[in-house]
């Protein structure tokens, strides 16, 4: 069984969600009393933007018993739902008991200020919510469900069908181009706005050409993961975002493939050392974005993006982001990140003599 969850949760971080959605039904139907796969089902689900089918099995995950961990959650997933369906005195009372098992959770007071709005008690909603905001600017609870928050929070009149707009008649059409091509076109520009050009590259599995034969599809593949971190971390782009909060964003299609950060992590813990060698530059740059990242967020990837492999994630510490921190104490110059990569450069001072 413990095998099978395994395989089911691997299928999640591949972006794989419908697959992993049906393996954990399998898995309910034969043990339909386990509370965490009732969990595991709802988080299918909600992945999925298929909120009223989430809803029951996030009730039974909760009345079952969960462990803390997944109950934290579970009581903010299921609120949440409660709220965006508007069945607001549902989420008020399913906050007070989470307020009461978590007294120390302050992102618990967030989401019940919330339900309160809905209710009416504006008085009271907005003195949990500035009272709480002003003690916990720093909270890495509240920084893990910031998207979940600020999106929720901006729009507490509207209902789910104005809160989520899904566009599912728009399939993601596969081209032929290659990898070359494909980030050849999303670098176009990069030498006047650098990281902070908020250009996109076409979707592909960049991460499947870190150790490819092909040299120069290598480089383009490095060069499209720099400059996503890059982006990422000047916020001018979200490439990676949290499974759970993607329902947020503008014309969200669960059925079209993402960037799953669980995939870029291992492959460049799996070829690091060869990346450092052929690479050196960008490899620098990869380190120094993924370190800076996580510390000025405040929050560890494996809790902001609760779908990461949390040993994976700490192998990517130990084996490469520590060892490798000291390349950060002379960092290279930008325009030999532009050669290495292969972006043409724009302003003078990027050219070599």
């Amino acid at each position: 069984m413990e095998n099978t969850i395994h395989s089911a949760l691997h299928l999640r971080r591949q972006g794989k969600l419908q697959e992993s959605k049906e393996m954990f039904l399998t898995l309910l139907s034969i043990d339909p009393l386990n509370p965490s796969l009732h969990y595991q089902c709802a988080r299918s689900f909600d992945i999925l933007a298929e909120e009223t089918k989430a809803m029951p099995f996030y009730e039974q995950a909760i009345e079952l018993g969960l462990t803390d961990c997944e109950l934290e959650d579970a009581f903010i997933k299921l609120g949440s739902i409660y709220r965006t369906h508007e069945r607001f005195l549902e989420a008020k009372k399913l906050y007070q008991e989470a307020m009461r098992k978590f007294p120390k959770k302050e992102q618990m007071k967030i989401f019940y200020a919330m339900a309160l709005y809905n209710l009416g008690d504006h008085a009271d909603a907005m003195g949990f919510l500035i009272g709480n905001l002003a003690f916990t600017t720093t909270n890495q609870d509240i920084l893990k469900h910031y998207r979940t928050i600020t999106y929720l929070g901006s729009r507490l009149d509207s209902s789910s069908d104005e809160i989520i707009t899904i566009d599912k008649n728009q399939p993601l059409q596969p081209t032929t181009k290659s990898i070359v091509e494909k980030v050849t076109e999303g670098l176009k520009g990069f030498g006047i706005g650098g990281f902070y050009t908020s250009s996109g590259f076409e979707y592909d599995e960049y991460y499947r050409f870190f150790n490819d034969r092909d040299l120069e599809t290598r480089r383009c593949a490095l060069a499209a993961f720099t400059v996503m971190l890059g982006a990422w971390h000047a916020l001018s782009g979200f490439t990676f975002i949290p499974q759970h909060d993607r329902k947020y964003l503008r014309g969200y299609n669960p059925n079209e493939p993402f960037h799953e950060l669980n995939n870029y992590i291992e492959a460049f813990v799996t070829h690091h050392q060869q990346i450092k060698q052929d690479f050196p530059v960008m490899f620098e740059y990869i380190i120094d974005f993924l370190i800076s990242i996580e510390v000025e967020r405040k929050v560890p990837y494996e809790k902001w993006f609760p779908e990461l492999d949390a040993q994976l994630v700490q192998r990517l510490r130990d084996e490469v982001l520590l060892p490798n921190k000291s390349l950060l104490d002379n960092p290279t110059e930008y325009k030999y990140f532009l050669r290495e990569a292969g972006i043409p450069p724009f302003f003078e001072d990027d050219f070599f003599e």
